[in-house]
């Protein structure tokens, strides 16, 4: 199998130290802005491309820990995703609140108290994920003051997408894209995922057609994907038990089946994040299907 790393050529790492650069920097009109209290990592990805870091989000430290770099190192820590600290999230007195259904739809009766909630939904087996985050991009650059920056922001991304399509070699086989849960059990990514965005946007077809969740994606066993015809992209999140080979499950089938997988990928993305998300799994998948197969 193919294995993926950050690296990539000199002129993508370019573009992705300009385009990633707000999320690792200190803005110096931070203080000065809109205070906005984010619980999503896609919209706290967009304020940051909008040079206006979140004042706090929920479940910051599980992603930082994902993504291994200083992020967000401006933003505050409210707690865990689903269990934030309500006492001091009050004591910042937020103009808004920022969530995405359905996650923390729970917890909007409680948020409600202490600043306006304000909803944006992005992914979901009915949902267009290319509008919604153009939606989301334009939406929070109106509650920051950043329109015309929202506006860039999307045409830029829209560029290095077609740039990147431009450059896949097309196959006639469609695409899986899957990831490894346990020892019985892998996700698919389908409809109203990003990962089928981004297949779409190259021109390329996602081979599981099946019904997905309000995440975007299925569950199968071991058994219903050997029955799958098509090649495999297969994921390897930093979340993931397993990263490494000597990690994967060992008996017979998934063998057989990971002996069939040519691609595979050490993804470095938030699989429900925004516009910069998407361009991560873009040049990792590109940078996977156009290196040579191993012998």
């Amino acid at each position: 199998m193919i294995y993926m790393g950050n690296l990539l050529p000199s002129g993508r790492i370019i573009f992705f130290l300009v385009m990633l650069s707000p999320l690792f920097v200190s803005f110096a009109n931070a203080e000065e802005s809109k205070k906005l209290v984010v619980f999503d990592y896609a919209i706290a990805d967009t304020l940051s491309a909008l040079h206006q870091p979140p004042l706090a989000m929920a479940g910051l430290a599980q992603y930082r820990r994902f993504y291994r770099e200083p992020l967000l190192p401006y933003t505050r820590e409210l707690g865990q995703r689903f269990q934030p600290n309500f006492e001091y999230l009050a004591s910042l007195e937020p103009d808004a609140i920022l969530i995405s259904p359905p996650a923390h739809l729970n917890l909007e009766g409680k948020l409600s108290h202490i600043a306006d909630v304000i909803k944006i939904p992005l992914f979901g087996e009915n949902l267009n994920i290319w509008q919604n985050l153009e939606q989301l991009t334009k939406e929070v650059g109106e509650l920051s003051g950043q329109q015309q920056q929202a506006e860039e922001l999307i045409d830029s991304v829209e560029a290095r997408m077609s740039e990147i399509a431009a450059q896949i070699e097309r196959s006639d086989k469609s695409l899986f894209v899957a990831e490894i849960l346990d020892d019985r059990h892998l996700r698919l990514y389908g409809a109203g995922s990003l990962e089928d965005m981004v297949l779409t946007r190259l021109g390329l077809e996602n081979a599981w057609q099946g019904p997905t969740n309000e995440w975007g994606f299925s569950i199968l066993t071991i058994s219903e994907a050997f029955q799958l015809e098509g090649r495999f992209i297969l994921l390897r999140p930093a979340y993931s038990k397993y990263l490494t080979d000597s990690a994967l499950p060992t008996s017979g089938l998934w063998q057989h089946w990971l002996n069939d997988t040519p691609v595979s990928i050490e993804a470095n993305y938030w699989p429900w994040g925004g516009f910069f998300s998407a361009l991560r799994f873009a040049e990792l998948l590109v940078e996977a299907l156009e290196a040579p197969a191993e012998p």
